[in-house]
């Protein structure tokens, strides 16, 4: 919800790209990644996820073409997703205060 403005996409990410969390959109025009259907898209952001958080290997096929790229288990807390929080100086986005954006906005109301 939060990389696509509340699927909004107002941005550089297109709906039509099924890439709900903007993997591979780093600004200035850049699309990212384009996935043939909303399940992979969504497949592509839960593995994505996952790699940031666990070691443990995918339980189906790797969809996320970016998964390769992180650093396996360097952000097993959501407050850690952004790059200043991370005690590793690695994270899945440069805003600051990004998990904890989240934690607030997006998963405290759930609770």
């Amino acid at each position: 919800m939060k990389e696509t403005g509340h699927l909004q996409f107002g941005g550089d990410v297109k709906v039509e790209q099924f890439n709900f969390a903007g993997l591979g959109a780093t600004g200035n025009g850049e699309p990212g990644n384009s996935y043939e259907s909303v399940q992979i898209g969504l497949r592509a952001q839960v593995q994505h996820l996952k790699a940031y958080a666990s070691d443990e290997e995918l339980k189906s096929e790797c969809v996320d073409n970016r998964f390769k790229y992180v650093t396996r288990k360097c952000a097993p807390y959501v407050e850690w997703l952004g790059i200043q929080e991370n005690p590793e100086g690695k994270g899945w986005a440069a805003e600051a205060k990004y998990g904890m954006s989240i934690m607030n906005s997006y998963i405290k109301p759930l609770l």
